[in-house]
């Protein structure tokens, strides 16, 4: 399992590079897409090693869990039947977690995949919604700034600067702002 989705994860950062190297330099040049390629790599395998971490959590909690059936099954008929079944209960919701993380991590792949081909195959243009959270918030990228992403999001930099109370141009990686007109 790992390593197809490593394999997916190499397929999505050759895709992204060569897409970088032969796309169209319209309103970017190659440089600043590979930047925003690097950006995107580095955010989603961030999000991968979080996935992966809770992944590995629901195993042993899962190991820990079948460990525990397997004594209650060893003790026969003193261990109670709501006992079995809540066990069983706990088995099956954790697997379904586990299966949840895998979907998570395969989805949020291909949407990579698909946002770097619709950004590059398209003529340049980058997402306007990457690093959008919970519909009008963006949350700051390495490399973020006010004009870039007013840009990317359709909308002025007094406008941004104005919807958050920003005094100043500074901005820090993870910090939320609000995109007025979401």
């Amino acid at each position: 399992m790992k390593t197809k989705e490593l394999l997916i994860f190499a397929t999505v950062i050759a895709f992204g590079v060569a897409a970088a190297r032969t796309a169209p330099a319209q309103d970017q040049t190659i440089g600043q897409q590979v930047g925003i390629l690097d950006e995107r790599l580095s955010k989603l395998r961030a999000d991968v090693d979080a996935l992966q971490a809770s992944q590995q959590q629901i195993q042993q909690d899962i190991k820990q869990l079948q460990s525990q059936l397997a004594d209650v099954h060893q003790s026969g008929p003193s261990a109670s039947v709501n006992d079995l079944q809540a066990l069983e209960a706990r088995v099956k919701a954790l697997d379904a977690a586990r299966e949840a993380d895998k979907k998570a991590i395969i989805d949020q792949l291909a949407k990579e995949l698909a946002s770097m081909s619709g950004s590059h195959g398209g003529g340049g243009s980058t997402n306007p919604s990457a690093g959008v959270v919970n519909g009008g918030e963006y949350a700051v990228q390495k490399g973020d700034t006010l004009t870039s992403i007013a840009k990317n999001n359709g909308v002025t930099v007094a406008e941004l600067r104005k919807a958050n109370n920003l005094t100043s141009d500074s901005l820090k990686i993870g910090q939320k702002l609000v995109i007025p007109g979401k």
